[in-house]
């Protein structure tokens, strides 16, 4: 949508990749170092079964908690510029 005086900006709009690329790393630095050498002190020799979980649990934290912690701390930095 472009921005004339009496059009508002289009607050749809997706933030920018480049941001939001950088929150993914931000978030997936922490479990993905920690959730799988827990899983494997729990279930040691078991190298699939503790894949398979470890990219579960990453896969479901970043969706339903870490992401829309990040999303929210970092509002203002990833609204999308006109």
């Amino acid at each position: 949508m472009t921005m004339t005086s009496n059009i508002p900006i289009d607050q749809s709009a997706p933030p920018p990749r480049h941001k939001m690329a950088a929150l993914t790393f931000i978030g997936l630095l922490a479990p993905v170092y920690f959730i799988p050498q827990l899983l494997s002190q729990l279930l040691p020799g078991q190298t699939l079964n503790v894949t398979i979980m470890a990219v579960g649990i990453i896969v479901a934290l970043m969706n339903y908690a870490i992401m829309p912690v990040l999303k929210l701390v970092f509002r203002g930095w990833i609204k999308p510029t006109s």
